[in-house]
């Protein structure tokens, strides 16, 4: 509920920002609270039978893993001043304030930036990689450049820097995984023309250790190879350690991901064998859909290969059918919708790196994008990217006019028109059927996953090393 008063800056939140937290939350879903997401790990997968029958399915194996936004802090460049949020909201507020000593502190250490450090020279020059990304990115999108899920992927982190393959390096590793599926398909007598074989293949490729004999692959060295599977990173779910823990790149290097490099990984390997194939979002997450041969729609957790229904989405991620009927959460985004998340994503990246800025470079992604969803809306991200754009320029108005009252900020155009833009973007959230996972799911999704971290580091894993995927023998 909105105060009455707006005496300072603290009321000002109050006011202006009861979904602030939310909007930091998710924006850094997609990719994190996901996409490197906050909310660390799903609830335990209940014991139910959802596989395919005796066609090409993968049997169940483990539990169900969460992943990771590693959006989750502003950059040194974020110019916010402190957040405080509505009282009766403790929880949130703690959770909040530890952001904004982390904001503070890292904004100290840069007493050198202006408080319009985009207008300072050379800086059009030092975010010149994102804006090169995005007109890649849009022009697979309008056409103009071939779509492709995989280079799509690969802008943005060349974009960001320090990725983990070469361009070289990382197109080698797909084509020799492309290559790999095909000869045990074929040694298992399975048929490539047929979209659930190429999934069966996919996901016993990402799950399992594989062996093929090789003798007449002539895209394949003539000798035995042994294909170890991918595993969940439990070590830095969250990108804290290295950024990089939330690249593409670094789980094709690895071995191991979450719930947005996991997932994104199928998607290449599959638009590069041409299995169709699709991208689809819950809070927090990300997973697989494909069809069978019949049409008929399934699920697919690449984390930890199960298959899962979309009732059992909407009972632990609290979805509501509102969320669904709209598109945000359990739709079938295609190719180039998967693109358009990338470009969501980018955007994400900029704003982890640079922060809003003047706000025009991720409108200018958000805006673009959100042409491929449906109904031009259908991208939560987006929307809380845009809410942040927002109250990023509203904070800076308050912190130019610490001591006004609610009614003298609403006299200065500028502050009264953002005003009415966050009531008509949280309006909106609203009516797209957003809700957050609620505090009790999210401390049973830690309290699941802890031990199965504490096993990692009792192995010593080191997530974060480069490791050979492929074991060749005679």
């Amino acid at each position: 509920m909105k105060t009455n008063n707006l005496n300072n800056l603290g009321c000002c939140f109050k006011y202006y920002l009861p979904s602030l937290f939310i909007g930091i939350l998710l924006i850094l879903i997609s990719t994190g609270y996901i996409y490197g997401q906050n909310n660390p790990t799903s609830p335990q997968i209940p014991p139910i039978n959802y596989n395919l029958p005796n066609n090409g399915t993968v049997q169940p194996n483990q539990q169900l893993n969460q992943y990771n936004n590693y959006y989750q802090t502003p950059s040194t460049n974020q110019n916010n001043p402190p957040n405080v949020l509505d009282q009766q909201d403790r929880n949130r507020q703690n959770s909040q304030e530890q952001i904004n000593r982390e904001i503070i502190g890292r904004y100290q250490r840069n007493k050198t930036i202006s408080d319009e450090y985009w207008k300072a020279p050379g800086f059009s020059t030092q975010t010149k990689s994102y804006t090169d990304a995005f007109n890649n990115l849009q022009g697979m999108l309008s056409g103009k450049m071939l779509l492709s899920i995989k280079d799509a992927y690969y802008e943005i982190e060349k974009a960001s820097g320090n990725v983990y393959l070469t361009k070289a390096e990382y197109d080698e590793q797909i084509n020799k995984s492309v290559s790999f599926i095909k000869q045990w398909l074929y040694e298992n007598h399975y048929s490539l023309k047929n979209n659930l074989s190429l999934h069966y293949g996919i996901q016993k490729f990402m799950t399992d250790t594989l062996t093929i004999k090789n003798k007449k692959n002539k895209e394949m060295p003539n000798i035995k190879m042994t294909h170890l599977g991918f595993y969940y990173d439990y070590q830095d779910y969250k990108a804290k350690k290295d950024e990089r823990s939330y690249y593409v790149t670094k789980t094709f290097a690895t071995g191991n991901g979450q719930c947005h490099t996991l997932p994104i990984v199928y998607s290449i390997l599959a638009e590069q064998l041409g299995a169709k194939c699709y991208l689809s979002f819950a809070p927090i997450h990300s997973f697989i859909k494909y069809p069978d041969n019949k049409g008929n729609i399934h699920n697919f957790e690449v984390t930890s290969n199960w298959q899962i229904s979309d009732q059992w989405y909407m009972d632990n991620f609290n979805i509501k059918s509102l969320a669904i009927k709209n598109g945000i959460y359990l739709n079938t985004m295609d190719r180039q919708q998967v693109v358009a998340c990338a470009m969501i994503d980018l955007a994400c990246s900029y704003y982890k790196k640079y922060g809003i800025a003047d706000g025009k470079f991720i409108n200018q992604c958000v805006d673009s994008a959100m042409n491929y969803f449906p109904n031009k809306e259908a991208n939560i991200t987006g929307w809380l990217l845009r809410e942040k754009i927002v109250t990023v320029k509203l904070n800076r108005i308050i912190k130019k006019n610490p001591n006004k009252t609610k009614e003298e900020m609403e006299k200065i155009p500028e502050a009264k028109e953002l005003i009415v833009e966050l009531d008509s973007i949280d309006a909106k959230i609203e009516s797209l059927g957003y809700e957050s996972i609620s505090e009790s799911t999210y401390d049973k999704i830690v309290q699941n996953q802890d031990s199965k971290g504490k096993i990692q580091q009792l192995k010593q894993l080191d997530n974060l090393k480069k490791r050979n995927l492929f074991i060749t023998s005679k």
